[in-house]
């Protein structure tokens, strides 16, 4: 148990240094993209009061165990993020033991340092290009009928991160980040689609 914790805190900390560097090259899509509901792929619908959601996840991505989460809040707490200017409030990590994929969800704020700038999706993703830099960097609109959905598809490496953005109600930003194995995105697409076409509002 020891050594298989210590693989799955390797592969965070890996993953959170490749998808800290700066940009190289951006792209955009701005057509939409309609995804459809899978259930049959997903977890039961989890309740987040405080993010103002619903959502289900791929069936084999399972929440960690609070021993694990505190330990990567450690990590992030202790690196710098946008410059500073931008706080991200994890509330919930899922791993995947078979592909070593990272499913973090959490909302984004300003900080106390932050210069005033009103912070919306289009302003966190200037912030998140000027102080991160990744081979490529593409940005799509995901419509899925119940909510629009930015994402940003990052390669580095042999890693790929989607940081999926969008809108609850209160107009807070809440963020789906999808950390894996480029290897292993043509067979887990399916599934993250259908996991963010499950996102309700509350």
């Amino acid at each position: 148990m020891i050594t298989r914790n210590r693989s799955i805190i390797f592969f965070l900390i890996t993953s959170l240094l490749l998808f800290s560097c700066g940009e190289k090259k951006t792209s955009e899509n701005k057509k939409p993209k309609i995804v459809k509901e899978k259930v049959k792929l997903l977890s039961d619908v989890i309740v987040d009061n405080d993010l103002g959601i619903s959502y289900q996840v791929p069936l084999s991505w399972k929440l960690m165990s609070a021993e694990l989460s505190e330990r990567y809040v450690a990590r992030l707490n202790s690196e710098k993020f946008d410059g500073s200017f931008i706080v991200y409030h994890p509330k919930a990590f899922y791993f995947n033991s078979k592909i070593s994929g990272l499913l973090r969800v959490g909302s984004i704020a300003e900080s106390e340092n932050s210069p005033g700038i009103e912070l919306t999706i289009d302003n966190y993703i200037k912030l998140y290009k000027k102080f991160n830099t990744a081979k490529i960097i593409k940005r799509e609109k995901i419509n899925t009928g119940i909510i629009s959905i930015t994402q940003l598809v990052i390669e580095k490496s042999n890693l790929i991160s989607l940081k999926n953005i969008f809108l609850n109600k209160k107009s807070k930003i809440v963020q789906f980040d999808y950390s894996l194995q480029q290897k292993d995105y043509d067979k887990e697409k399916e599934f993250i689609t259908s996991s963010l076409a499950s996102i309700k509002l509350l």
